[in-house]
């Protein structure tokens, strides 16, 4: 487990890295209408490597039992080698391909870890624990990688602070090798009634549920970004709503083990969209750049112990060769949702507060539907 979040801190410090180094290139150093364009190329790069990852990295996880250590081997010296690629090619048509390399890796290194956090979990060690450690550990390595990230882009420049998130990259690598690994094949009889299993009501309604919220948050990072550019508070703005952002994540990570003493899984998700709801529904009321930093924060918590919650049940509720196969669908919706909510946004222009406001309206509809999907469940299951 330690080796496992060990390989998650660089990973999530060297991403942070790298989001930092392309907003930017992409969108704060040019016209509004020009990154407008911009953003929904990144979008589209976003989403695509989902169509890649998916299906081969799956079908992978679930067939070989060994499969799982040399991923996350690759995914480190992935993402390593292309950042060394992009800090010298940032001012050319390269830049776009090897962004989209990083994010495919990033991409993979997710479904990995979900596939592989219950082999490495201590024994008698609780998943939602496991989960929000991991959590924990990226939000934190992403806030600490971030002040030198920003020294170093201030001077002396893009392309060191891109070699140094290669350099972390590559330390990702060290704990990599020493994870676990078992040998063998998983018979295809076997792998069929595990992704059987994958369609189970309480992880289908999860995967829902959590997708709106991640829906929701796509919504709001662009929505409030385009905010802050109408108003001209671009870099002060941004620092502020990714500092809320950060701590938001770290708190949910923290929040998350403490409320599953009190709530299960399920009851998770639906209270993260609740408090998500009526923030948004307070703060679209009397919206300003501090509410809206609130705003975020709450979100962060939100998201965050919902992420934590919905692993947990994949994890609980499939079978080890429908992990990855769940892991790869799931993480590919909730990404999808988020783009969809992005786009919003960038074609269509909402006055702050409106926008905000729609965003708590439809958290609390999501609430409202996730909790009687679950009834209906339970009451199914207690018929003869």
């Amino acid at each position: 487990m330690k080796r496992l979040l060990w390989h998650q801190a660089s990973g999530a410090a060297g991403d942070a890295l790298v989001a930092l180094a392309l907003a930017g290139s992409l969108f704060f150093s040019v016209p509004e209408t020009t990154a407008r364009g911009r953003v929904l190329l990144y979008l589209g790069l976003t989403m695509a490597p989902f169509a890649v990852v998916s299906p081969v990295l799956a079908r992978i996880l679930d067939r070989f039992k060994g499969s799982l250590r040399w991923a996350m081997v690759l995914t480190s010296v992935g993402r390593a080698s292309l950042a060394w690629l992009l800090a010298t090619r940032l001012d050319t048509l390269l830049l776009f391909p090897l962004a989209f390399g990083i994010l495919v890796f990033s991409r993979a290194a997710l479904v990995v870890r979900g596939a592989l956090l219950p082999h490495v979990v201590p024994e008698g060690g609780a998943l939602v624990d496991a989960n929000s450690s991991l959590s924990r550990i990226s939000a934190i390595a992403g806030m600490v990688a971030g002040v030198p990230g920003l020294l170093l882009i201030k001077w002396p420049g893009v392309r060191f602070e891109l070699l140094f998130a290669a350099a972390l990259y590559y330390c990702g690598t060290i704990p990599s090798l020493r994870l676990p690994a078992s040998k063998g094949r998983r018979a295809s009889k076997q792998r069929m009634r595990a992704r059987r299993a994958a369609s189970s009501p309480t992880v289908r309604q999860a995967i829902i549920s959590t997708a709106g919220m991640r829906f929701l948050v796509g919504f709001l990072v662009f929505h409030l970004a385009f905010a802050l550019r109408r108003e001209d508070l671009g870099s002060i703005g941004l620092a502020l709503l990714v500092g809320s952002s950060a701590f938001g994540g770290l708190a949910g990570a923290i929040l998350a083990p403490r409320l599953r003493k009190l709530l299960s899984e399920s009851g998770i998700i639906a209270l993260s969209l609740v408090a998500a709801g009526v923030a948004g529904l307070v703060v679209g009321r009397w919206f300003t750049i501090f509410t809206a930093a609130v705003l975020v924060f709450v979100f962060g918590v939100a998201s965050g112990v919902a992420k934590v919650a919905f692993d947990s049940i994949i994890q609980t509720e499939l079978p080890e060769g429908a992990r990855g196969w769940a892991f790869a669908r799931s993480e590919s919706v909730l990404q999808l949702a988020w783009v969809g909510g992005a786009i919003a946004p960038l074609l269509v222009p909402i006055p702050a507060g409106p926008g905000v406001f729609a965003t708590g309206v439809t958290a609390q509809l999501l609430a409202l539907l996730y909790v009687a999907g679950r009834r209906r469940a339970a009451a199914g299951a207690a018929l003869p």
